[in-house]
Order: structure tokens, then C-alpha cells, then sequence
């Protein structure tokens, strides 16, 4: 597949999934549905993070393998607009493309919920992934895009 077609089936899942989310806020409201999305996500994030730390064979976290490991990660989620800038004990990344962003889109989401969930739900996925890799570890969202031709700010901030 190309990376137009991956970028827009891994969209189409979002909207679906962005789909199912509204229909759960609905039901049980938007904290609960957010809290049980934290949940997943860290879920995930420790078995994930914990799998890529024994296939890799990582014994310490240095900011070319975590810009490395981060381009992956996002590669999965059909993203491959990335860049990551490298410093000494941090990584920035920019995601420009965003499959998560124009999937909920799709279904009529605002910004302020997509940003919510992705605070609560891959950000939390990708911060409980990188502690696996180094417990000192921390990924976080510096600012979420301000228009869908913008881009999100994330940063990996490994031990000092």
C-alpha cells in the first residue's frame, strides 16, 4: 500500500472508532468514556512498551533510539508526516498528518474533544509505552494543532 492509502485506512478506522466513542459519551458521558479510553490505552501502552523493550534488546533509552522508536509507533497508526528534532535528553516531534485528527473530524468531532481524547487516550498509550522503555522516560503533547493543516508539538523527555 502506499502511504496515501494507509493514511486513509487508518483514518477510515478512526472515524469508526470516533464513531463508536461518541455513541459511548452518550451512553455513560464523556468522563467515563474518557476514563475507560485512559485505561485502554495504558493497558496497552505497558504490554506494547514492554514487547518493542525485549525484541529491541534496549538497555538504555538515548534520544536517536526514541526518536527512532517514536517514528514507528506513529507509523502504526498510519502516520508517516513526522519529524523529530533530537536534543541531548529530549526528542520533538511534529506530526503534521494526522490520522486520529481527520478520522474524528470525519464524524463531526470538535478540536476540543479530539484533543481531550488524545491527551487521555494515545498520548497516555504512547507516555505508559516510552516508561517501559525507560521508566524516566515521559511523552507529552506541547501543543495540539490549532487548525487540521497545522500540526501537533509532542515531546519525548528521556532522564537527565
Amino acid at each position: 500500500m502506499t502511504k496515501e492509502e494507509t493514511f486513509n485506512a487508518a483514518k477510515n478506522v478512526f472515524s469508526f472508532n470516533g464513531a463508536f466513542f461518541n455513541n459511548v459519551a452518550q451512553e455513560i458521558g464523556l468522563e467515563r468514556a474518557l476514563n475507560l479510553y485512559t485505561k485502554t490505552s495504558e493497558m496497552t501502552g505497558v504490554q506494547m512498551g514492554q514487547m518493542t523493550k525485549e525484541q529491541m534488546g534496549i538497555k538504555e533509552l538515548d534520544a536517536k533510539t526514541a526518536a527512532m522508536v517514536a517514528r514507528s509507533v506513529v507509523s502504526g497508526f498510519g502516520i508517516s508526516n513526522v519529524d523529530a528534532e533530537e536534543k541531548p535528553t529530549s526528542v520533538l516531534i511534529k506530526v503534521h498528518e494526522c490520522t486520529m485528527h481527520e478520522g474524528y473530524r470525519a464524524v463531526g468531532m470538535d478540536d476540543e474533544t479530539i484533543e481531550a481524547i488524545c491527551r487521555k487516550g494515545s498520548l497516555r498509550f504512547l507516555d505508559t509505552f516510552f516508561k517501559q522503555l525507560d521508566p524516566n522516560a515521559s511523552y507529552q503533547l506541547k501543543r495540539f494543532r490549532s487548525a487540521p493543516d497545522d500540526c501537533c508539538e509532542e515531546e519525548i523527555t528521556l532522564r537527565k
